[in-house]
């Protein structure tokens, strides 16, 4: 809000808005300012139009808090408080003493993951934990990363902190903390030659560089290759699952290129039979695949996983939500949901979710990290078919063999906006058992 030059006032005291108790540090922004349209377009309501159900160009709702994770509320009524301008972005900015032998990351702060990836990469002693973290005058919640405080980090912690505003605790001891020791994951990113190119790649490669997260793109040829031998994690972004096996979708459907041979053959084809094989073998031997929306049921289907597309085939006359909020509620003492809140909200456009099964092979087992709601599955927006999504998994953490496949039944990164569930994804790629 402030890169779009909104004025933002913060609270030096608690305030009562509208009966509700708001502490110091609050963050105020009033309407009444120049730049009122783009607060009440980043902030406000918007409604889908009545009638007929009908496909937009873009969203039926967009709420910029939602989509970060932040709470927010509308006050109507004026109010009293304490308020300060502000000129600059506040972060915490601390650094604890050198002589503090561990230093705390919290875990519901994405800075959190940037900051200990940086820190892996100059190999400093990163352990993620397993439970909660107490010390003086704090609780991190489980999944927070503990950093021991040696002269190499106090060298290369405060420019890491100035970039990302990442809040640093101070630990005595770890002898109390159940934590599993981290390394980089070596992580390769699938990259289709479909004709159209492939927009939520983009947007993947966006997000993994914007965090500092590096990263390999992988093609065709690689994919068939040994993974295990370079690779830890291996990322497929949301894309239609006959592209990624062939290198086009079904004829007749949206965007069939009609001529197959506008390429050369070398940028022609998908992963194939060889492919799904490889995957197969990397995922058995220890990898972990993290396949998102769309990508997923291929993997589903193609690795008899214990879960299914329950949207496939579906008419939209039955279902239908063109771009909309919907409410989640997650597991966030699974791995891939350290650091998020029990509740949280997905951008859905045109995805995918799960019914699961108790594996029937004692090679799969499989656990449900997000799911829809029974009822009230709609946050903002507009949809038609609620029953269908009701209980159902949006993300799916399965094992097989010594490996994990990671099922995220959405855009996770949607367009570098939803930084809200943008810890799915990174968890996927920091899952805390490997060996």
């Amino acid at each position: 809000l402030q890169f779009g030059r909104a004025e933002i006032h913060q609270a030096t005291e608690a305030f009562v808005a509208d009966g509700t108790n708001y502490p110091a540090g609050s963050f105020v922004i009033f309407v009444a300012q120049p730049y009122r349209p783009y607060v009440l377009n980043m902030l406000g309501e918007r409604e889908y139009p009545a009638g007929v159900p009908f496909r937009l160009e873009d969203n039926a709702s967009h709420a910029l808090p939602i989509q970060m994770g932040v709470t927010f509320s509308q006050i109507d009524e004026p109010f009293d408080a304490s308020l300060e301008l502000l000129s600059g972005v506040p972060h915490p900015g601390v650094m604890a003493s050198p002589s503090t032998p561990y230093l705390v990351l919290d875990a519901r702060e994405n800075a959190a993951y940037a900051v200990a990836i940086a820190l892996l990469e100059q190999n400093a002693d990163v352990f993620r934990s397993t439970g909660t973290v107490a010390g003086d005058g704090f609780e991190v919640p489980t999944g927070s990363f503990i950093v021991s405080n040696t002269p190499q980090v106090q060298d290369a912690l405060p420019e890491l902190l100035e970039q990302w505003h990442a809040s640093v605790h101070a630990l005595a001891d770890m002898n109390s903390v159940e934590s599993v020791e981290l390394r980089l994951p070596r992580i390769g990113l699938y990259q289709s030659f479909t004709p159209n190119g492939n927009m939520d790649e983009g947007w993947t490669r966006f997000v993994l560089d914007d965090f500092g997260i590096p990263f390999t793109t992988l093609y065709n040829e690689d994919v068939r290759s040994n993974l295990s031998a370079n690779y830890d994690v291996i990322v497929f972004a949301d894309e239609n699952p006959a592209v990624i096996r062939t290198g086009l979708p079904e004829p007749g459907t949206f965007r069939y290129p009609s001529e197959r041979g506008a390429f050369p053959p070398e940028y022609q084809g998908g992963i194939g039979d060889e492919g799904i094989e490889a995957i197969r073998n990397f995922v058995g031997e220890g990898g972990i695949l993290v396949a998102l929306d769309n990508a997923g049921p291929l993997f589903a289907s193609e690795l008899e996983l214990p879960a299914q597309n329950v949207l496939s085939g579906l008419p939209e006359s039955e279902f239908f939500v063109p771009t909309s909020l919907l409410n989640i509620r997650v597991d966030n003492q699974s791995p891939i949901g350290y650091g998020m809140p029990g509740e949280s909200a997905i951008l859905f456009f045109r995805s995918v979710a799960y019914s699961t099964r108790l594996p029937t092979t004692g090679a799969w087992d499989r656990q449900v990290v997000a799911s829809y709601p029974p009822d009230n599955v709609l946050r903002r927006g507009w949809m038609m078919g609620e029953d269908h999504l009701a209980r159902r998994a949006a993300v799916v953490d399965a094992g097989y063999l010594d490996g994990r496949v990671i099922l995220i039944g959405f855009r996770t990164q949607h367009r570098g906006q939803t930084h809200g569930t943008y810890k799915f994804l990174f968890n996927a790629l920091l899952y805390p058992d490997r060996g």
